[in-house]
């Protein structure tokens, strides 16, 4: 071994030593310094928070928007609106408190109520120590900004084939009591209008419920895909759960019109006239998961709703009597941070003339616009036309001379759908009975594309919707009229056997790939579709499409 070698071998350990001793050293200081700094403020906290502690004051301070200036941006104070019993009535609960986790919590809770009175923009809340003289005691100062008194929105987008513009104005805490005031309209490409003016009162008198109102007039123009037209005028009286707004209540009252086309199968044909609608409708919205309600498209988490409808329950509509559930629920996981796993699935079910011991039971068919529709990127159902899968009846052809149906029908039959498409020859009739599902890997895509949320999916979706048999019998007479209720009950259970049957039967399957672009109102999409499965009479859209759907809590 040379000199060199033997010193290096000789001076390797003494290296090794040096080093272990100042990485110690170094971790002494360190510990040395944090004994200095004392307790972090989150270790003060734990000390603290169980100690008795109570509040003798909150102080309120109401500032404007922020305007920028020349030194950058300001605020300024600005008179609060809100009428002061209203904030101390949400309050009353600090001052309640005993100790300073009681203080934590209270204080939490305000401004979690405050912000569901949706009137502000931004609360802030600090808790501040008395002076030594008063060490049980401390102060609550809160910072608000409050919404603008005016509100205008306005968009524009598709669905069902219709291209439509929307404009709206709110006015909220015009009274200082939380108030919002609506006013909405829309108008559609193919006629279509729907005008409504609402008002909701956020958590009424202090309490959980949340009361709307709201009167409106709508026109649905479904000529191109099923030959009829539906006005509607009427009101509906609800209440909303202020603490899960998925939870809401509502009666529907107002007047329908059906009109029908010169064109309009013998189906929708039988169903025009005047009809009082009068139903009650209860939804109910569940989330967990981690999932991000106020994104377009969560990418963790699950959700799932229910909505039940009653129809019939008023003197004088008797003719749409019907009971309408509908499950939706939803399924994403990330994979990795910009792809993953979107699973949705949706079922509906619709029974007409519920009333067991109702002589006009007997062959009584569902109402058109109750029914379940599939088709499109609005359904869940890709590769295929808006309303262009499930039960359909052809369209007669035109007299001479045949003017529009009932009610000033309205336009020309059998044209179609776009431009140099093929002719829609046959009415969609909706289902009573319908299923769907869809998968797809989503991925966001990078640069400026992704911070704008536009993703990459490529997806698998299925669905199929059918027709319950129309019931037979009377429902008994005289001394039989139990029996006949029974024998009604086993006839409905029999038919829905049947028809779970058939809707597995003809469910039909597309895949493909596209691009999905959210937007307040929804998520836009451009896929190319492969059709795997259809049925007969089912309008196709191979290759290239674009479709819209709306925000619907799926």
């Amino acid at each position: 071994m040379t000199e060199a070698a033997a010193t290096a071998a000789a001076t390797g350990p003494e290296q090794g030593r040096q080093q272990q001793q100042q990485q110690q050293q170094q971790q002494q200081q360190q510990a040395n310094k944090d004994q200095k700094k004392g307790p972090s403020l989150q270790e003060l906290y734990l000390q603290v928070r169980d100690k008795p502690c109570r509040v003798v004051d909150v102080r309120v301070e109401s500032l404007g928007p922020e305007v920028e200036g020349p030194g950058g941006s300001s605020q300024s104070p600005k008179p609060l609106r809100l009428k002061q019993e209203i904030l101390d009535r949400e309050l009353d609960r600090v001052y309640e408190a005993k100790t300073l986790r009681g203080v934590h919590e209270a204080l939490e809770r305000s401004v979690e109520v405050l912000r569901q009175l949706e009137v502000f923009d931004d609360i802030t809340a600090l808790i501040d120590a008395q002076p030594l003289d008063e060490p049980d005691s401390c102060t609550v100062q809160l910072v608000l900004q409050e919404v603008g008194r005016y509100r205008f929105g306005g968009g524009t987008y598709t669905q069902g084939g219709e291209y439509s513009v929307e404009g709206s104005m709110v006015a909220r805490n015009a009274l200082g009591v939380a108030d919002q005031w609506t006013v909405t309209g829309e108008i559609g490409t193919r006629s279509s209008k729907n005008f409504a003016a609402a008002f909701r009162l956020p958590r009424a008198r202090g309490t959980w419920v949340t009361p709307e109102v709201r009167v409106f007039q709508a026109f649905a123009n479904q000529q191109l895909h099923s030959s009829w037209t539906e006005a509607m005028r009427g009101v509906s009286l609800g209440i909303v759960s202020a603490d899960n707004p998925g939870m809401s209540l509502a009666y529907e009252y107002g007047w329908r019109s059906l009109s029908t086309g010169a064109h309009a199968s013998r189906s929708v044909r039988n169903q025009r006239g005047d009809y009082l609608k009068a139903a009650l409708r209860c939804s109910c919205s569940f989330e967990g998961g981690g999932r991000n309600s106020a994104a377009v498209l969560p990418t963790e988490g699950w959700q799932l709703r229910w909505t039940n409808e009653i129809g019939g329950l008023a003197p004088g509509a008797e003719q749409l009597r019907y009971v309408r559930q509908q499950v939706q629920a939803s399924w994403a996981a990330a994979l990795t941070d910009s792809l993953s796993l979107h699973i949705e699935a949706a079922t509906g079910l619709l029974l007409p003339s519920w009333a067991a011991n109702s002589s006009s039971s007997a062959g009584k068919a569902s109402s058109l616009p109750e029914r379940f529709y599939l088709g499109g990127v609005e359904s869940n159902l890709r590769g295929f036309d808006t309303r262009g899968v499930g039960p359909s009846e052809p369209r007669r052809a035109a007299a001479a001379g045949g003017g529009g149906g009932s009610g000033g029908g309205g336009a020309e039959f059998g044209a179609a759908a776009a431009p140099g498409a093929e002719a829609i020859t046959r009415d969609a009739l909706g289902g009573d009975v319908c299923g769907s599902v869809y998968a797809a890997l989503m991925m966001r895509l990078p640069g400026k594309a992704g911070d704008l949320g536009v993703h990459a999916h490529a997806f698998a979706n299925g669905g199929s919707s059918v027709l319950l048999q129309h019931l037979g019998g009377d429902g008994g007479a005289g001394g039989a009229a139990a029996a006949g209720l029974g024998g009604k009950l086993g006839g409905i259970g029999e038919k829905l056997r049947s028809s779970g049957r058939e809707l597995g039967s003809t469910f039909r399957w597309s895949t493909g790939v596209g691009l999905v672009f959210p937007t307040q109102l929804g998520r836009l999409e451009a896929n190319y579709c492969w059709v795997l499965t259809s049925q007969e009479n089912d309008r196709l859209r191979r290759g290239f499409s674009f479709g819209f759907a709306a925000n619907m809590g799926l």
